[in-house]
Parts: structure tokens; sequence; C-alpha cells
């Protein structure tokens, strides 16, 4: 992914009485270890059950077009493509953990493609098994190239134009996403590798954070890094070398969907809310102690969202015709992600003392 504090005490601002290392410090009525199981409960599990979710249906929804490739098919696919890739991008709110450590990430979402690459792969290759394609180099595997034969280069696929062997590779490749998906979510899960007690035992047992600072630092950097990833990587380099071919969904045109998925992820993380439910949350932490830091990180949010919503058209367009409305997104990102890596860590220093 990819010191001493003066601290300031205001009226009404509450102290837990610090008689052993593992007693929780109250704000207000949120703690510390709320905060941390709150973000395992209500936005980690959650999400990546949705994804594996959506990635089942992405996966039927390729063999039914395996079986009968008929237009309708290649649009329920496209859109159960797009609908797991909505879901990824906002679990890259929170790149912390096994996603990053076990290469879950890379493994799925590895981009720009080379179609050129892609198309020699189908010509000279004899087997497209889900085993086949787990072997392959990580640009060979995930989201993109299944985006690449769902849309084709130009984006006009169609069914008839899917080869024999372009429905072997999708059928490969959506399970080989489906079976990294699904491990992903058995890492976190208790019944699997347990991630989850790692980061709700911070502090308290935790073999990665021993503190519940460490913790929450961590996700404090998972969303000032997916910020950092989207206003200086996803959009900033097509759009400095005027070249739509290195944007991260450029057969679908679904790049805007991805970059605002993100930012809504890491948004996801600091309100604690996902799918209507809400739990004690880092907002809410922040704003018991410093609330025009929390004011200013929430608006900053929003600024985001906002700026990304302006531009009008898809990405691989925008970089040549929406240049001001995409360089308002990027500054806005940028002004984010200054702030969460500043400013919120620093204040998680000052407050969090285990």
């Amino acid at each position: 992914m990819k010191k001493t504090v003066l601290l300031f005490i205001g009226a009404g601002t509450l102290l837990a009485t610090a008689c052993h290392k593992t007693t929780t410090t109250t704000t207000a009525n949120v703690t510390e270890t709320e905060v941390l199981t709150d973000f395992v409960q209500k936005i980690a599990l959650p999400q990546y059950q949705d994804l594996q979710d959506k990635a089942t249906v992405l996966n039927n929804a390729v063999i039914a077009l395996n079986s009968n490739t008929t237009n309708a098919n290649l649009d329920a696919a496209r859109t159960a493509w797009r609908n797991v890739r909505t879901s990824w991008e906002q679990c890259e709110g929170f790149l912390i953990g096994p996603v990053e450590d076990d290469n879950y990430d890379p493994n799925m979402d590895t981009w720009p493609v080379d179609y050129l690459q892609l198309d020699s792969f189908i010509t000279n290759s004899t087997s497209f098994s889900a085993a086949t394609v787990q072997g392959l180099g990580q640009s060979l595997r995930g989201f993109h190239p299944l985006e690449f034969i769902l849309w084709g280069k130009s984006g006009l696929a169609t069914a008839d134009s899917i080869s024999a062997s372009q429905k072997q590779y999708m059928t490969g490749l959506s399970q080989d996403i489906l079976s990294t998906v699904t491990a992903l979510n058995s890492s976190w899960a208790a019944s699997g590798s347990n991630f989850q007690s790692q980061v709700i035992n911070a502090g308290g047992g935790s073999t990665l954070y021993t503190t519940r600072q460490e913790a929450l630092l961590a996700i404090a950097a998972g969303m000032a890094d997916i910020c950092d990833e989207v206003g200086n990587g996803k959009m900033y380099e097509p759009f400095a070398a005027y070249d739509s071919n290195k944007s991260e969904s450029p057969f679908s045109h679904n790049s805007m969907t991805d970059f605002t998925s993100n930012i809504r992820g890491a948004q996801n993380v600091y309100s604690c809310t996902y799918n209507s439910a809400t739990g004690a949350s880092l907002s809410s932490f922040v704003s018991s102690r410093n609330l025009s830091l929390d004011n200013k990180i929430k608006q900053q949010y929003a600024a985001a969202l906002t700026a990304l919503g302006n531009v009008s058209v898809n990405f691989e367009t925008a970089i040549y015709s929406q240049r001001t409305q995409l360089q308002n997104a990027m500054n806005a990102i940028k002004t984010l992600q200054a702030t969460l890596d500043g400013d919120l860590k620093a204040f998680i220093i000052s407050y969090v003392k285990d």
C-alpha cells in the first residue's frame, strides 16, 4: 500500500481511564474497537460477499452466452460484467490484507491490456480452461481480457463476431474470476483464513496490527492510496499521453464508472455505509474530536464525486473533448488524497494511543 504530538482537549471531550493496554479510548459514543469491528462487519465482509455473488452471476451469464451465443445473452453478460466491476472497484476503497498480499488484485485487474497480445494468444492457443487461465500472466487474466471479448476492440462486438476460441477463453476467464473472488472472500471469512480477526482484534491479540492505531492507519492509507491511484494513475496517465488505449476499461467505456466506484468505495469506508447499512464510522470518531476535519473530509469526498459526475461523456472521449472537466476531477481527488494522507493520518496518530 502503495513522534510526539501535543494533544489539546476541548471542552466536553470524554477520556477513558487508561489503566492497562487493552483499554479502549472513548470518543463520544464511538470507540476505536467499534470502528474497526463495524468496518469489518458493515463494509469488508458484505462487500466481498456481494462481489462473490455478482461474480457468480457473471460466470453463469458467460456460460449461457457460450452455450447460446445470442445478442440478448451477450447483453446479459455485459451487464453482469459491469455489475461485478462496480462491486470490485468499490472494494478497492480498502485494499488491505490478502487482496494485496496474495495478489488477488493484480490477478483480476491488471490493465491496460494489449489487444494484439490477446489476439495472438487466442489464435495460437489450444487450451482455454480455467486451470490454463490461472497459469497465464496477469495481463491475460481477469476482467479486462473478458471485457475485450465481450465488447471487441472498438466496442462493436456482436454475438456472431465472437469466435469459438473466444467463447472458450471467456468461459475460462469468468471461472477464474469467480475462483479468485471466492478465495478472496474466504480469506476474510471466519470459516476461512479469518483475516477479519486481525482487524477486529487489533491491539488485543492481532499478530498483524499490534495496536488499534496501526489498523486505523492501514484503513486510512487504503482510502488515500485509491485516491492517489485514480487521480495520479488511472486518470492522469492516459490524460497526459492523450491516449485512450491506456485507460482502465477502454473497450466497454466503463472507465468513468470505475473511477467513481473507487471514490465511492473509499467514502463508504469513511462513513461506514454500504447498501443502506451503517455502523460506527471513522467519520463519527473524527467528528467527536475534530468536527472541522470531519466536515472537510466529507466535503472533499462530495466535491470529488461531483467533479467526476461533471464529465458527461465516456473517459476515452473526454481525454480529447472534456479535458477541463477531467482536470477538475483529478484536482478534487488529489486534494482529498492529500487530506487523507496528511490530516487524517496525523489525527489518528494524535488521538489513538494504545
